[in-house]
């Protein structure tokens, strides 16, 4: 199985990321997410909407995660908006590959935080997209149990390991 083309982008090119907000904690079914994968509490509101990749900016730097449901993103983690030469997905599995490099993205002493200039040096070999699907499939299937897809509903947290 060999793609029928690969063009080369910087990270940025493929994808928005778009920072969080401060959430406030209320009695509500969303659950809010910091910089990591326990919850900082729930709130009645979610500003990411299902099928959710977040990365983790401050904290535990560089972390990936798949959400499958709604719910609240702090300022600590971006929101990975895929543009349209990637799938969703192979942007997540690539991005779960890359976390060493993008950890040394990271920049500050105290607190690092993730350097969006950084980032942008990245490069990405983008295939077509039956390549990018097919691609997906396989690593789906392979990596259905990991810790990195969280689906929570109703105020029960499922985090698969």
């Amino acid at each position: 199985m060999k793609p029928e083309k690969i063009t080369k982008y910087g990270l940025l090119e493929v994808c928005e990321l778009i920072s969080g907000k401060r959430g406030k904690v209320s009695e509500g079914t969303y659950y809010i997410y910091g910089a990591g994968k326990k919850t900082k509490g729930t709130t009645d509101k979610f500003n990411c909407g299902s099928d959710t990749i977040r990365l983790t900016r401050k904290g535990t730097v560089g972390a990936v995660y798949f959400h499958r449901d709604p719910f609240w993103m702090d300022d600590d983690s971006f929101r990975v908006e895929p543009k349209e030469m990637i799938d969703k997905r192979y942007l997540f599995h690539w991005l779960l590959m890359k976390r060493e490099e993008i950890e040394r993205c990271a920049d500050g002493d105290n607190q690092p935080g993730l350097s969006v200039a950084r980032l942008s040096k990245i490069k990405i070999d983008v295939p077509d997209m039956e390549y990018q699907l097919k691609v997906v499939k396989l690593l789906d299937e392979m990596s259905a149990d990991l810790k990195f897809f969280i689906s929570h509903k109703l105020k029960c947290l499922k985090v698969r390991f």
